[in-house]
C-alpha cells in the first residue's frame, strides 16, 4: 500500500476535489482505493453520502487519539492507494499526513494568497522531509481553479516553477467538479468526457509514476 496526502496550509484551494477525483480516477483504472479525510467539516465523507463513489472514504481524525493510532488506523486501509484529505494549517495533522506519504499532493489555487500559503506549505513539507533521512516522498504542486484567459491563471504554473519542485498541469475551474460533488461521484464517472476528466487522467498518471507504478 502506498499513500498519497493532500496538503496546504490555506483552504479553499481543492483539497478535497482533488483527493476525491484522484481516488475516483485510480479506482476507474482498476485499483484498489481509500481515502481517509482526516479533516473535521468532512467534506470528503459528505461527498460519499449517496455511496456512488465506488471506493471507500474513512473519516479518521487525529483528535480522537494520539498520533500514532491514527497512522495506524491510516495504514490498515485494505487498498493498493490511500489518499490522506487533509484540514488547512500546518498542525499535528499536516505533520503526520507528511510523515506517512510517499506522494506529497499541494493544491494552489492562482491567487496571491494561495501562492504564498503554498510557498509555506512546501517549506515545512521540505523542512520535515530533510529532518527524516529515511523518506523517499516525492512533492508534487498542482495548480487548482485555474481560468487561464486570466492573467492570473496564465502566470499560476511559473509562479510555482520558481518554488523548485514538479508542477502538474493545471486543474481548470470546469463546472464538471462542481457537479461532481453534487452528483456525489468523481469527474471520471459523471463526466467522462469533460476537460475535467481528462485533468484527472493527467494528474493521475503522473501521481503514480511519483508511486512507481505502471501507467495504464
Amino acid at each position: 500500500m502506498q499513500i498519497v496526502s493532500v496538503v496546504q496550509q490555506k483552504g479553499g484551494v481543492g483539497k478535497t476535489t482533488l483527493a476525491i477525483n484522484l481516488a475516483g480516477e485510480l479506482s476507474r483504472r482498476g485499483m484498489r482505493v481509500a481515502v481517509v479525510d482526516a479533516d473535521p467539516q468532512a467534506s470528503a465523507v459528505a461527498w460519499a453520502a449517496p455511496r456512488k463513489l465506488g471506493f471507500a472514504v474513512k473519516q479518521e481524525l487525529l483528535s480522537s487519539g494520539t498520533v500514532s493510532q491514527w497512522l495506524r488506523n491510516v495504514l490498515k486501509q485494505s487498498s493498493d492507494v490511500v489518499v490522506v484529505d487533509t484540514p488547512a494549517g500546518l498542525g499535528t495533522v499536516f505533520r503526520a499526513a507528511v510523515d506517512v506519504a510517499d506522494v506529497i499532493l499541494i493544491p494552489c489555487g492562482p491567487s496571491s494568497l494561495d501562492i504564498n500559503a503554498a510557498r509555506n506549505t512546501l517549506a515545512s513539507v521540505s523542512s520535515m522531509l530533510r529532518a527524516d533521512a529515511r523518506s523517499e516522498a516525492r512533492v508534487l504542486m498542482v495548480p487548482t481553479r485555474v481560468d487561464v484567459q486570466t492573467p492570473e491563471g496564465q502566470q499560476i504554473t511559473d509562479e510555482l516553477g520558481a518554488l523548485g519542485e514538479s508542477i502538474s498541469p493545471a486543474m481548470s475551474h470546469d463546472i464538471y467538479f462542481v457537479r461532481a460533488f453534487t452528483q456525489g461521484v468523481s469527474v471520471s464517472v459523471g463526466a467522462p468526457a469533460s476537460k475535467a476528466a481528462a485533468e484527472m487522467q493527467v494528474l493521475a498518471d503522473l501521481v503514480l509514476q511519483q508511486l512507481g507504478k505502471a501507467v495504464a
